[in-house]
């Protein structure tokens, strides 16, 4: 595991700050002296009875925080509005056109340039997202050769360096949650009987042509899970992939913006 910092390659009073609490001219002094944008995007939906509807927002946030205590940088709010997956019809899951998130996508990006980022880092914590930024993000890439865009989840954004599993509030999420988020995990909501909780009304969708390994019992332990089961996770068993994945990427920024 990694022990060191690439904190000494900028100079700051801090590591990094919040967008939204930065007056303008906090911002423009912090983006001269680290003009490194992290953004995290998310979702609000279903991940089974263990984890929040948040999971895939509050995962990225929890990434870009660490990247960021060793990059430096200014943290955007996370985008909560994002879509495609198989949950959208489970309680409480929000999906929106792809046409309404990609434009904001490609809008905030074009504009980050403009203000001055030289290294954007959209770290995904929803795996449908790759696609969309595979599609949108190229062009403006190629259109700024001098600014480092990095895009995805953390599965896919560190390349073949790093070597992470993902599925949907099983196992591999689910020790994500127990590494990154674990004040909002409960295991021990993964219990028999809780149908009457799970559809509006007993309204349950027609799930034919679905993923065939997704859990659709809503008396079953595993409700809502894709992959294997969540009750074998362990934050631990994900610390070392987390790790080489931040370090991985504060040492592509650190390179580009020194």
């Amino acid at each position: 595991m990694f022990q060191y910092s690439l904190l000494p390659f900028f100079i700051m009073s801090e590591s990094y700050r919040r967008y939204e609490e930065l007056r303008p001219d906090e911002l423009q002094s912090f983006v001269a002296e680290t003009p490194v944008a992290l953004w995290p995007l998310g979702l609000l939906e279903h991940h089974g009875w263990h984890l929040p509807l948040g999971f895939d927002g509050i995962k990225a946030e929890r990434l870009c925080i660490r990247l960021a205590k060793e990059t430096g940088g200014v943290l955007l709010p996370v985008m909560w509005w994002g879509g495609r997956g198989g949950h959208g019809d489970f309680l409480w899951t929000f999906y929106q056109s792809e046409d309404a998130y990609s434009d904001i996508i490609s809008d905030t990006v074009e504009k980050l340039i403009r203000f001055g980022f030289k290294a954007i880092v959209l770290m995904a914590g929803h795996y449908p997202w790759q696609g969309t930024l595979d599609e949108i993000l190229p062009p403006i890439r190629e259109a700024n050769p001098d600014v480092l865009l990095l895009w995805g989840t953390e599965v896919k954004i560190g390349e073949d360096a790093v070597q992470l599993a993902g599925d949907h509030a099983a196992l591999e999420e689910t020790s994500y949650g127990l590494n990154l988020l674990p004040e909002f995990v409960d295991m021990d909501a993964m219990r028999f009987g809780r149908g009457d909780e799970a559809w509006p009304g007993g309204a349950a969708p027609d799930f034919q042509g679905r993923y065939p390994e997704l859990q659709t019992d809503p008396d079953h332990p595993l409700f809502s899970q894709l992959g294997k089961d969540a009750r074998e996770a362990t934050g631990e068993r994900v610390e070392e992939g987390l790790e080489s994945l931040v370090m991985h990427l504060a040492g592509k920024i650190t390179e580009h913006v020194r």
